[in-house]
């Protein structure tokens, strides 16, 4: 006879669906909106916990499981435009981090207290913790290698841009394509569309730096130079892209910059007055962050 503690289901596999929600988002270079993820984990818990009720033994058939996990990648991902990704990715992530949880409970000499797919009483923190380490890093190895052998660089990470006092929340494609250094320290430049970077800046400066006026960022140095605000934060850089024989942007350093988790400080931020791709915010030119 197999004895289930309730709370004990609920907090262990909550533990877990939340670690998965948030490895997926990661994975995908989505928003971390962590308080959706602790929704979508709270869910995952309360299925785990009706699965072993009186009578509702039907819920662990695989339809319903699978009803289940798209009912939480409603709760973690909706409204994203990448949902049928990110929904694909949690199974990935899912499958990997119950094979690193059996194959490292196995190697550690111990039984996985699992029925019917479910963690039903606690499991070493240790096996836990690294079953979800090594999930992360195996799928985040298979992303960067087919990334690498696309020849594009084709990956999506999140970043947030800190300038003035505010930050927003991007999501950066690595782009080996993306050439442009800062000159002055030789580091990669971010170059995002201006549009995703209104909420940035300061009320004088939004007009300045709307997409429509980025068009001509020569007439707006020179602006930007007669108003004081040039000095220490704008620069033009010169670029060149396909079908464009050359150019300039208009480039900010910022206060600090997340790339994909590693903090950066003032590093230097290009503006696009046109969206820079489908489904990303902006581009960066390092497949290692």
């Amino acid at each position: 006879m197999t004895v289930v503690y309730i709370d004990s289901v609920f907090v262990l596999n909550a533990l877990a669906d939340y670690l998965l929600v948030y490895a997926a988002a990661q994975l995908a270079g989505a928003r971390l909106q962590r308080l959706r993820f602790l929704l979508a984990a709270l869910l995952g818990g309360a299925y785990a916990v009706a699965v072993f009720l009186p009578g509702l033994g039907w819920l662990s058939t695989p339809l319903v499981k699978v009803a289940a996990g798209v009912l939480m990648a409603l709760a973690a991902y909706g409204g994203e435009p990448r949902f049928l990704r990110l929904t694909l990715l949690l199974f990935l992530v899912s499958c990997g981090f119950a094979g690193c949880v059996l194959a490292l409970g196995l190697a550690a000499g111990q039984g996985i207290p699992m029925e019917n797919g479910v963690f039903y009483t606690n499991v070493d923190a240790k096996i836990l913790l690294i079953s979800a380490a090594a999930a992360y890093i195996v799928l985040t190895v298979v992303f960067r290698a087919s990334a690498r052998s696309s020849g594009a660089g084709g990956f999506l990470i999140p970043v947030t841009v800190a300038i003035y006092g505010r930050r927003t929340a991007l999501t950066a494609l690595c782009d080996t394509g993306n050439t442009l250094r800062d000159p002055a320290t030789g580091r990669s430049v971010l170059v995002a569309s201006a549009e995703k970077l209104q909420t940035l800046w300061p009320p004088e400066l939004g007009p300045l730096l709307s997409p429509s006026a980025l068009r001509a960022p020569s007439e707006i140095m020179e602006r930007l130079a007669s108003s004081g605000w040039a000095a220490a934060r704008f620069r033009l850089l010169p670029y060149s892209a396909v079908g464009v024989e050359s150019g300039l942007l208009l480039a900010v350093r910022l206060d600090w910059a997340s790339v994909n988790g590693k903090k950066r400080e003032r590093l230097l931020l290009a503006l696009s007055p046109t969206p820079v791709g489908d489904g990303c915010d902006a581009l960066w030119g390092e497949l290692e962050t």
